[in-house]
């Protein structure tokens, strides 16, 4: 069976149609996407593919894929098929996320395949761990994959002025964004680098959990302990021994001293009399407490919950950062990025993670639109807006990173010295004309612009001032 002929524009183009990266321009008639390949033939010429569409002495050739539209749940899925020339071929169907209900799937579009003699492609909505496990599948059966993210599926949903929403409708509506948008095919990562972002992200997790910890503990203490936190950090080792035990004023003032004072001994690792100091301010604050504190027997059960959490947060949290620092060394691309002053191995992981394969972005400007950072556009009529923020269009980790290697590089360390000169002057600069927030993505956009550089040319950072930059630059042009 033949792809039958699809529905294109046929207006007469007295222009010669010139062939762009990405788009095929019709002169005044505006633009296709290159899905729809293109070939020189003679005026009057006889066609011989039935899918091919004669435009004044060019060939457009009809895509020649089945389209498979899905529609993402947690249990199940829709599936719409779409022959190539975008009539629907099979009524939406319903399949289960089960072993049965995939092979079912599986079954249905090698038949698909088998009538139009050409492997469908799929298309479906990025929805979390819901569709990384669907991609996963039709990846390891050797099907194209296309991930939309659920922005480019929202705006073709306003394309229709009657009001459906059902979950045939959505599969339908993602098997046709194959048509009208540009997609990218998506390509998995490989095995190292995805187990690297799953450790990377399930660190950010526990850190996000112990901050929220470390903030219910600090207000539980401030209203049985007050002053207990001018006494010790809140999220030092010491302390949270200190109340995992010792969890109310009572509990402090009845224990020996020589085991309080032991205990934050060994914590601190610092000297006897430091230990014994730190008791006597101890428990002056207990018996303060006992006069101006909240005495509530749930309080002191709480405390120490949260602290016996911390305390477990605090290991899973070193034993990930172990893993991703041997995993890390064993990927180039992280220490690449680690030669760039402010980034450390936690931090250039999460980057080589979330970014990937760097050869899918052609230009660095498309990494800084990747990351979310780019400054959205606002304009309308005589109107031009200037207080545009961050689209934050892309991966949150990655802006995580950034801001945190930001604030680094615009430090000073113990000496006075800077952490990343060149960054630093930059800085300087930006914050006589603009807010310190606007300076710092200032940075974080410099910092992808430097990261791209690193990691398409394969080699770690130099550090040079602008000045030697442009000398190097003139050098090679000449």
């Amino acid at each position: 069976m033949q792809p039958s002929q699809g529905r294109f524009f046929l207006y007469p183009a007295q222009r010669l149609l010139i062939h762009f990266k990405k788009y095929i321009r019709f002169g005044w008639l505006g633009f296709a996407y290159s899905r729809l390949t293109c070939k020189a033939v003679n005026f009057g010429s006889e066609m011989d593919d039935p899918s091919t569409i004669f435009v004044w002495g060019l060939v457009f050739m009809n895509n020649v894929n089945p389209v498979v539209g899905v529609d993402v749940a947690k249990d199940f899925c829709y599936y719409c098929v779409l022959s190539p020339d975008g009539k629907k071929y099979l009524e939406p169907f319903k399949a289960f996320n089960t072993k049965e209900g995939l092979d079912f799937v599986l079954e249905k579009l090698k038949k698909v395949e088998k009538a139009f003699k050409n492997r469908p492609v799929i298309v479906l909505e990025s929805t979390g761990h819901y569709s990384t496990r669907l991609v996963h599948l039709f990846g390891k059966n050797e099907f194209e994959v296309f991930l939309v993210n659920p922005l480019q599926s929202h705006s073709i949903k306003n394309s229709s002025i009657r009001k459906v929403k059902n979950d045939k409708a959505d599969a339908e509506e993602l098997a046709r964004l194959y048509f009208v948008c540009d997609l990218q095919q998506h390509r998995p990562f490989d095995d190292s680098i995805a187990n690297l972002k799953v450790l990377s992200r399930a660190y950010f997790s526990l850190s996000e959990q112990r901050i929220s910890m470390l903030n219910q503990l600090t207000a539980a203490v401030d209203q049985v302990l007050p002053g207990f936190t001018r006494i010790f950090n809140i999220s030092s080792k010491t302390c949270v021994e200190l109340l995992a035990r010792y969890s109310s004023p009572d509990a402090l003032l009845s224990s020996p001293k020589e085991d309080v004072a032991s205990l934050i001994r060994s914590c601190s690792r610092r000297s006897l009399k430091y230990a014994l100091d730190k008791y006597q301010l101890l428990i002056q604050c207990a018996k303060d407490a006992k006069e101006t504190g909240i005495t509530l027997s749930a309080l002191y059960d709480v405390i120490c919950i949260y602290a016996q959490n911390l305390k477990y947060l605090n290991d899973k949290l070193t034993e990930l950062d172990e893993m991703i620092q041997r995993l890390a060394i064993t990927i180039p691309e992280v220490s690449l990025i680690s030669s760039i002053p402010g980034f450390g191995k936690r931090l250039s992981s999460v980057i080589v993670s979330e970014v990937g394969d760097i050869s899918r972005f052609n230009n660095a400007k498309q990494l800084v639109a990747y990351c979310g950072i780019d400054p959205s556009v606002k304009q309308s009529g005589n109107f031009v807006g200037t207080k545009n923020k961050f689209t934050k269009r892309g991966s949150a980790y990655i802006r995580k990173a950034l801001y945190i290697a930001a604030t680094i590089s615009v430090r000073k360390d113990s000496k006075a010295r800077c952490v990343n000169p060149v960054i630093y002057d930059y800085y300087q600069k930006k914050i006589k004309s603009k807010p310190k927030k606007q300076a710092l993505g200032a940075v974080m956009n410099k910092l992808v612009r430097i990261i791209f550089s690193v990691l398409k040319n394969k080699h770690p950072f130099v550090m040079i001032t602008p000045e030697e930059q442009i000398k190097l630059y003139r050098s090679k042009a000449a």
